[in-house]
């Protein structure tokens, strides 16, 4: 089996844990500091109502988190600037995540990248939900791209490489404009990893093109998928896999 030379890494419920974030002390932060204690109740209600529409927090921050900001908040944009810089501080990352990647950049010589179906437009290190989460939590350094529909950028530098924008991880067009970046550095198919949670973005489509799969069942478990060479339900579990790749 080829070592493995370049590996990936979803960004939603699985590096980024939201079961550590907690409606009800968010929402009173940003009551307390916009005056409006009063809407405490109204706000977690529907943000409970949202998740059930888009079944997870993920869901809602993958593609909806305007309806944050129009139906949770009613449109108020000094609140929604609050729950933003919050959701950053109370988000945490997944359990052995932060162990798991300083040990692959700086014992293994390995410098992962996020592959993430961002929906925003892609700006600079930090101004987007998911680049901000890495900074804040220290975590940006130990990491080599930032890969999305939107484009993808080389987190040291801040370089953007716009020919991604349209792809998409679903049809897999995201993943053979990659492949064609990575053979340009020597790295072939059978030395590709990603971890991820999604049969039809993070298993199934890398998989048809030869990579190796990780299935991260720590916050959903969507049960076995034919596509998938390894299971870990936490970080510690994907670290032992690796130890194995690499």
């Amino acid at each position: 089996m080829a070592k493995i030379k370049f590996v990936g890494i979803d960004y939603g419920q699985c590096y980024m844990a939201p079961s550590t974030l907690r409606n009800p002390r968010m929402f009173g932060d940003i009551a307390k500091l916009v005056g409006k204690q009063e809407m405490v109740p109204v706000w977690v209600d529907r943000m409970r109502r949202l998740k059930e529409k888009y079944k997870s927090y993920s869901g809602i921050k993958e593609g909806h988190k305007d309806e944050i900001l129009s139906y949770v908040l009613d449109g108020d944009r000094y609140a929604m600037d609050i729950f933003n810089e919050k959701e950053q501080e109370l988000l945490g990352l997944a359990p052995g995540a932060g162990e798991f990647t300083v040990w692959l950049a700086e014992k293994i010589g390995i410098k992962p990248s996020i592959i993430s179906e961002l929906k925003k437009t892609l700006g600079p290190v930090g101004s987007d939900v998911i680049t901000r989460f890495l900074v804040i939590k220290g975590m940006v350094k130990y990491f080599r791209y930032f890969i999305t529909p939107q484009g993808k950028m080389d987190l040291a530098t801040g370089q953007q490489f716009p020919e991604y924008k349209g792809t998409s991880k679903e049809n897999g067009t995201l993943y053979d404009l990659l492949m064609t970046d990575l053979a340009k550095e020597g790295i072939a198919p059978e030395e590709c990893c990603i971890i991820g949670d999604k049969w039809s973005t993070d298993i199934v489509p890398p998989k048809q093109r030869g990579w190796t799969t990780i299935q991260y069942t720590g916050h959903i478990d969507l049960g076995p998928c034919p596509s998938t060479d390894y299971y870990a339900k936490d970080w510690f579990e994907v670290k032992a896999v690796m130890e194995k790749l690499v």
